[in-house]
């Protein structure tokens, strides 16, 4: 890793540190979807008793890209959870939002993690491959203080690669 690359990582994990506790919890998410020509990122909002609502913005970053543009996409949804204002979408806009034409050929056609953070703690949730269920044995999680940002998405990234997609 580059020293700018360092650099940018301990800055990107000062923004995402919890804040002092007398505050809300700090919640973001995002997800992330890997199709044959390119990565779909989500950006979440606001946990509800069914999860996260995904909306805007959505980031498409090519199959080859390099880990900086990974990286910066990944970064900009997860940080936008927290700060950008939340456009409620259908389930329709959304896929269509997403380039895609519908949900049940996004999921039998892609790999999908979901990433959040609750306080100190990030996990990254694969879902298992053409199924619309969560592989929690695969599940990852980061502790804030002691992994970079930069690691979470390149362990993001590995988990979405590591299934080959028909």
């Amino acid at each position: 890793m580059k020293k700018w690359q360092k650099i940018l990582c301990r800055i990107m994990v000062k923004l995402i540190k919890p804040r002092n506790s007398k505050e809300p919890k700090t919640q973001r998410a995002c997800g992330i979807y890997r199709t044959t020509k390119q990565y779909i990122f989500l950006t979440g909002y606001g946990k509800t008793g069914f999860g996260y609502s995904m909306s805007y913005p959505i980031k498409f970053v090519p199959i080859d890209c390099d880990d900086v543009e990974f990286n910066n996409a990944f970064g900009e949804v997860f940080i936008a959870s927290n700060h950008n204002k939340y456009e409620e979408l259908t389930s329709a806009q959304l896929i269509k939002a997403m380039k895609q034409r519908s949900w049940r050929q996004l999921h039998n056609q892609s790999t999908y993690v979901h990433v959040r953070q609750n306080d100190a703690e990030i996990t990254v949730l694969p879902t298992l491959y053409k199924k619309n269920e969560w592989d929690y044995e695969h599940s990852l999680t980061f502790d804030i203080g002691k992994d970079s940002i930069y690691d979470i998405a390149s362990e993001a990234r590995k988990l979405l690669d590591s299934i080959e997609i028909d």
